[in-house]
């Protein structure tokens, strides 16, 4: 049978390429900025915090916005502002029109991750869902992998501003693909009967039950809420590799934005190589018969079990050593949340994916958030040691969360 709905992955894959590039080009301007703008580290702190802030207030409606009006046009609307908004960090002159951006920005970005779990929930049958979501989740990484060459090329050649003219235009491009391109798989002109009939046939059934769904009354639920708690605890592992790796290589280990380039990208390669190989290895364990759930828990459960390594990785004598034990954590954070995010596609029904997804990932901004809005006064005084050390154990302790949350569902499901 022809596997014409694997093109879907494949643009959602672009989709979060753009997203993070926008993302990361602050990062890897960040001390080009502080010189720039004036900045303090804590500014620094600040100016991420309103991403995520925005970010998660705009998780109370994008999941709902997306599940009532549709993938195709929400979707789209989101990327065109935020890749508008993404080109007028070129103009900004200060921390303050800079932290006005990035809150922007975080709110047109919130659409993002609720977009993809829709179209992944009603395109890609369950026994390929972890690595489709993976291919997906690749973007992310390939995007912060390719920032660093790019923007530092293009504001050493030219000037940081243009760095964010660049990066922000891509979008646009994305956006005139999708438009054109994405349609759900009931009306998709490019699918045959067959294979058509196979992915409604196989989407799968739903093991936990949601009421009508609202964010507060989701927050109610058992596994709602495990998922929010356990990207509360993990995503601040994330967005202190997204937004902090790049300051501490120039601040700590003495990089120059030359150096970023050339090396700064190698851990989210690794990233890239932990998703996919974390999704194809679930997605071996459900075609040999484990339970979807088994699969994606086992996965996250030796993926969390790598994590302590980050207590090891700042106290390395050679950057060289560092940076590759940097790596082998992303990687296994990429595989934690490669399948947390497929385990939580598939414990929400079709119709309320984009909500519940949300919602987790609302967990995730709000840890992030508060993380952040301290990290630059901690860094400033007590370096980045004790923050490498707090972040090494919070995956373990998030899986005997999400463990406990959906045994509590199982028990509140009739």
């Amino acid at each position: 049978m022809p596997r014409r709905r694997w093109l879907i992955p494949g643009l959602l894959f672009f989709s979060s390429t753009i997203s993070y590039l926008d993302r990361q080009t602050l990062s890897v301007l960040a001390a080009t900025l502080k010189t720039e703008l004036g900045m303090t580290a804590a500014q620094y702190g600040y100016v991420v915090t309103g991403f995520l802030v925005a970010y998660g207030i705009g998780f109370w409606f994008s999941g709902r916005i997306i599940d009532r009006f549709g993938v195709h046009r929400s979707f789209a609307l989101a990327l065109a502002a935020w890749s508008a908004v993404a080109m007028l960090h070129a103009l900004a002159s200060n921390w303050k029109e800079l932290l006005a951006f990035r809150f922007l920005l975080g709110l047109g970005e919130s659409f993002a991750t609720p977009a993809a779990a829709k179209v992944l929930a009603e395109w890609i049958p369950r026994r390929e869902r972890a690595l489709c979501t993976a291919v997906f989740s690749t973007g992310n990484f390939v995007g912060a992998m390719v920032a660093p060459p790019l923007v530092a090329g293009l504001s050493l050649r030219y000037h940081w501003s243009v760095a964010f003219l660049v990066t922000g235009a891509c979008g646009f491009f994305l956006l005139a693909a999708w438009w054109m391109w994405y349609r759900p798989p009931e009306t998709h002109p490019m699918l045959t009967t067959a294979e058509r009939g196979y992915i409604l046939a196989e989407r799968g059934s739903q093991p936990v039950a949601f009421g009508r769904v609202s964010t507060w009354r989701l927050l109610g639920h058992p596994a709602a809420l495990g998922f929010f708690c356990t990207r509360f605890l993990t995503d601040a592992c994330s967005y202190f590799f997204v937004f902090w790796i790049p300051l501490y290589l120039q601040t700590a280990r003495s990089f120059t934005l030359a150096e970023i380039g050339l090396f700064a990208w190698i851990p989210y390669l690794a990233a890239d190589v932990g998703t996919l190989g974390g999704g194809a290895w679930s997605d071996w364990f459900v075609r040999r018969g484990w339970t979807p759930r088994r699969a994606r828990l086992r996965l996250m459960l030796i993926s969390a079990g790598l994590t302590p390594l980050t207590a090891l990785a700042v106290r390395a004598g050679p950057a060289a050593v560092c940076l590759g034990l940097i790596a082998v954590v992303m990687a296994a954070q990429a595989s934690w949340n490669n399948n947390l995010f497929t385990l939580t596609q598939e414990s929400a029904p079709p119709q309320f994916v984009a909500s519940v997804v949300a919602v987790s990932i609302m967990g995730g901004t709000v840890g992030g958030s508060i993380s952040n809005l301290f990290l630059g006064g901690w860094i400033h005084q007590s370096g980045y040691t004790p923050v490498f050390t707090a972040l090494a154990f919070l995956h373990l302790a998030a899986f005997f969360v999400v463990r406990f949350a959906l045994n509590r569902a199982d028990q509140k499901t009739p």
